[in-house]
Formats: structure tokens, sequence, C-alpha cells
């Protein structure tokens, strides 16, 4: 009868592992079936806040690039505006005004850039002009010893 005591007890300690286990196992699937969620939840933020931050990027080089051109633009209107001024004053040169202005420049040594910031034209049209002028300058001597 001992023995059958015993093994009684033995059943009824495996029995209890065995429960005991099952619990376990249960409590951790439960666990992981937790876990599992959250890193779901965690990804689908990630995901959004990745796209987030590359709009934020785009928008970012947008913001930089338009701030650039900003600073091109004052910084040519700051260039800019001397000549507008110039232009718009009274002192405005007319063509023949222009034609001796440039021969007594010229005369002076001043070069193709100083020229155009007296006269507030353009470096192209002032090298124009003193073509033009040398020009002129050649054509009134020929017609004098002619």
């Amino acid at each position: 009868m001992e023995q059958l005591n015993l093994s009684h007890i033995f059943l009824i300690i495996l029995a209890f592992f065995c429960f005991f286990f099952i619990i376990l196992t249960f409590l951790a699937e439960k666990k992981n079936k937790r876990l599992s969620e959250q890193l779901i939840k965690t990804t689908v933020t990630l995901e959004i806040t990745q796209k987030t931050l590359a709009e934020l990027q785009v928008k970012n080089e947008e913001i930089k690039e338009f701030q650039a051109s900003l600073k091109v633009a004052e910084l040519t209107t700051m260039l800019q505006k001397p000549r507008l001024d110039a232009h718009n004053s009274e002192t405005s040169y007319s063509p023949a005004g222009k034609y001796s202005n440039i021969q007594a420049l010229t005369q002076k040594g001043m070069s193709v850039e100083e020229i155009a910031s007296e006269m507030a034209i353009s470096t192209h049209e002032a090298q124009q002009l003193i073509t033009l002028s040398k020009l002129a300058l050649g054509n009134s001597t020929d017609n004098v010893s002619s």
C-alpha cells in the first residue's frame, strides 16, 4: 500500500508540474502575442514617422533653395540700385552726351567697368559706346583731313 501511495503522490506531483508548465506556456504565448501587437504598432508608427521626416526634409530643401534665391535677388537688387537710381535721375545722358562723355572717360584711361559704373550702364553697353566713339573719331578725322 505504501507503494501505491508513493505512485499516487508521484502522479499528483507530475500532474502539478504539467499543469504548471501548461499555465507558464499559456502566459508566455499571451505575452508573445501582446509583444507582437506592440511591435506591429511600433513598426507602423516608425513608417509614418519616416514618411513625415522625408516630407519635412523635402520642404526644408525647398526652403533652403528659396532662401538662397532670395539672397541672390537681394544682392542683385542691391547691386542694381545705384544704376537704376542713376538711370532715373535727371542727369541721364543724351546719345550725343554719351559719346562725348565716353571719349572724356576713355582719355582719362578708365577701364570699361569703371566707365560703365560712372555712367550707370552695363559693361556691354559701355564697350559698344567706346567702340562707336573710336569709330566716330576715326571718321571725323578722315573728313577733316580730306
